[in-house]
Order: structure tokens, then sequence, then C-alpha cells
């Protein structure tokens, strides 16, 4: 006799949030902490939420618990995040799952949050697994369909396999944008009703803002000058820092001035490619790699950047562009697939493919205060649009109705069960 996970009384909805993820500092590990904060800092008092995450990571969420929130950790011995051996409720390790007549080799859940009793499950990452309590899953980009050539043929099939099985096996799938959604749509064949547009708000929403000390702090530790590009990102392909090395090489050529850029965030094996095409250019001098900084030096470099280049080829959302409009700091953006949807009137758009039309911008910038303090001023407007406490309120309202749509639908699967008896 199966378990019914979907509760008919007058007790609280339990949410469970998995994120069982690797790490934290990237940007959508960043993006469950400000969604961690912002559902604790929520007055609701019909739903609860528990986020389930590696107990190697607890102290990289727990910060953000409290209120209607709590924090439960897995073992990482035990249960090496949704990979470990199923303990609770399957014989097999892996479940194969027909999808569109196709059977895929997907993951299928390890009973935790089935032993938990939870009524909806949201699993805010691409890391998932099948279970019988209803689902909300966040593909977030189908990159993969798009750039192909950035991936390796195993990751590619896992990319597509699990993203195509999740999505169709998900009581709903939330994306971050429009542009997202028709991306969906079109290459899953999912029925439009059942995928969600939750724009997320910038993550700064869970962090203090720097105070001048930290600032002072940020540009000594760094070594800052007074004018400089800044652009978070990890060096994986799509990143496209390429761009930007080619347009300080092009302002070079023109003779006019070329600012120092500082990237954050992990350097991966195309760092080495990076570095190779820099020499070549003869702009290494100006390109700084300043890899993992803390959330106070991060929010520090935004505040005293010149601008903020978002180079990116391919984006689901596009969070660094919310937290530079936060900062006040002016956006160049490239126009690919969800940033022109992001930003909207708030940033100057480039070509990601065009070097010459980011050294244009970029000199503009520089050359313009009055270019500067308008893209602040329109950024700021845009900004307006987009908050955590508003992502929590339309998060909350779709946890609510997929309890309520699954617990309908199986009190109508039993009176169809009734009636074939009576028949």
């Amino acid at each position: 006799m199966g378990m019914n996970y979907i509760s008919s009384t007058n007790q609280k909805l339990r949410v469970a949030i998995d994120c069982r993820m690797n790490d934290f500092r990237q940007g959508i590990g960043t993006a469950v902490q400000a969604l961690a904060k912002a559902l604790s800092d929520s007055k609701i008092e019909e739903q609860e939420y528990t986020f389930i995450v590696r107990e190697s990571l607890r102290d990289c969420l727990a910060p953000y618990i409290y209120g209607p929130c709590h924090l439960e950790t897995i073992s990482d011995s035990k249960l090496s995040g949704i990979k470990a051996a199923l303990r609770w409720i399957a014989p097999l390790r892996f479940l194969w799952k027909k999808v569109r007549g196709a059977a895929v080799h997907v993951q299928n859940s390890d009973g935790y949050v089935e032993s938990r009793g939870f009524d909806v499950v949201h699993f805010p990452t691409q890391v998932a697994y099948l279970t019988k309590i209803p689902t909300i899953y966040q593909p977030w980009d189908l990159q993969h369909l798009h750039y192909p050539q950035f991936f390796s043929k195993e990751e590619f099939a896992r990319r597509e396999r699990e993203y195509r099985a999740f999505c169709d096996h998900a009581s709903c799938v939330c994306v971050q944008a429009e542009w997202t959604k028709q991306d969906v749509i079109q290459h899953f064949g999912l029925a439009k009703e059942k995928l969600e547009v939750i724009p997320w708000g910038p993550v700064f929403d869970a962090y203090q803002d720097p105070s001048e000390e930290e600032c002072r702090n940020a540009v000594s530790k760094y070594k800052l000058p007074q004018s400089f590009f800044f652009y978070p990102a990890v060096t994986w392909p799509h990143k496209n820092h390429e761009v930007i090395l080619r347009a300080l090489h092009l302002l070079a050529n023109k003779g006019d001035f070329v600012p120092h850029v500082y990237f954050t965030g992990a350097s991966t094996d195309y760092r080495s490619t990076l570095d190779e095409l820099s020499r070549q250019l003869r702009v290494s001098e100006k390109v700084h790699y300043l890899g993992f900084v803390t959330p106070a030096e991060l929010q520090a470099i935004f505040k005293v950047a010149t601008a903020m280049i978002f180079a990116s080829k391919f984006e689901g959302f596009g969070l660094p562009i919310l937290e530079a409009f936060h900062a006040r700091l002016p956006v160049l953006s490239s126009t690919a697939s969800t940033l022109p949807e992001i930003a909207r009137d708030g940033a100057l758009y480039f070509d990601p493919d065009s070097p010459a039309e980011l050294s244009g911008l970029m000199k503009d910038i520089l050359d313009s205060p009055r270019l500067r303090q308008n893209l602040v001023e329109k950024g700021s407007l845009t900004l307006l649009g987009y908050s955590m406490d508003k992502t929590a309120v339309s998060l909350q309202g779709l946890y609510a109705r997929t309890a309520a749509g699954a617990l309908q639908s199986s009190q109508l699967s039993k009176k169809d069960e009734q009636k074939s008896v009576r028949g």
C-alpha cells in the first residue's frame, strides 16, 4: 500500500527544498542561499520548509535558516548526494522511466523525502531524482542544446537524459524567464500550463551592504585601480571572457585608453586558453583573475567598479545583472538568450560575438559620467520589478497549488477506483 503524501488535514504544508549540491559558491548556490533567507523572513503560517543539504556544506546554508525554515543534513559518507544506495523504498538504484517512448536511465529517490512525509519537493537546482511526491523542478537553462560544443559527449547525454526525464515527471517546471519557458516548451514538448515563470531577485538581498571600510579593504587587498571593469563569472567557455580580451586589444590598437578588467569566480581548465589568448593579444597586464572572493568582498567590488560587463553567450537568468543594479553599477550586457528580458532598458547591449561593439561601449562608459549615471538610474528602476520577497511569495503560491493539484488528482483517482469496483 503506497503512502499518501498529500495531507487533507489542516496541518501545515510541508515543503522539502532538496539542494544536495556540491558547491554553494557559484551562481545557483547563492540563489539557494537567497531563497532560504527570503522564506525564513516570510510571515506565512500555513507552510514550513526543510532545506536538505550535504552534511559537509551545512555551514553554507545554516546562517540563512530560521523562522518557518529548517535545515536537515545528509551524511556524505552514507548518502553521497542523490547518488547514494537506496535505503528506504527502492530495491534498485536507478529507475528505468519511459519518456516519450524511450527508456532512459535516471536517478530514483533514495527514500529520504518519502520517509519524512513531505507534501511537496522543490528541486531549486538541476540535480534531482524521481519520487512519488509532487515535485517542482528547476532546469535553469538548456545550454547543452544550444552550445553542445561546450560539453563532453557524456555530459551532454547526461543533461539531455536527466533534464528531459525530470521535466516530464515533475508536477511543475519552474523557470526564471519567459525566454526559458519557450525554450523548454520548444525542445521538450511540454504543455505551457506545466511551466511557471518565477524570476529570482538579487541574491544580495540575503547579505548586508558592504561598509565603506569593507570597500577600502577590498580595494587594498586586490589592488583595485580607480577605474576598472568587472565580470563575475567562472571561466566556462560560454561565459565568453574571450570577447572582453579581444575588446581590450581593439582599444589598444586604436590608441584608446585600455582599462583594467577584473574577473571573479573559479578558474577551469579553459583558463589556460584565455591566458594564452591574453598573451597573443598583449593585454595580459590588464587582465586579473581574483578567484573566489567572500560575499562581502564581492559586493565591495560591485560598489567600486566603473561598470560590469556581462559577456555570456547563454544564460537561464543572469543574476549578476540584478546584483549590479542593486549596487548602482552600470551594466554592459550581451544580447544572448534571457539577458535583454532581465535587464530591459537598464543596460547597454552588444553582440556577444562582436569585440568591436563591446570596445565601443567600454569607451563610451569611460568617457561619459552622464551615461554612467543614466544607466544607474535606469537599472535602479528596472530592479524595482525584482526582489527575493516577491520570489518567495510566488513560490509559496506554487507550493500550495502543486499540493492542491496532487490532492485533487488523488481524490479523483479514488473515485474512479470506487466506480470501477461498483461496476
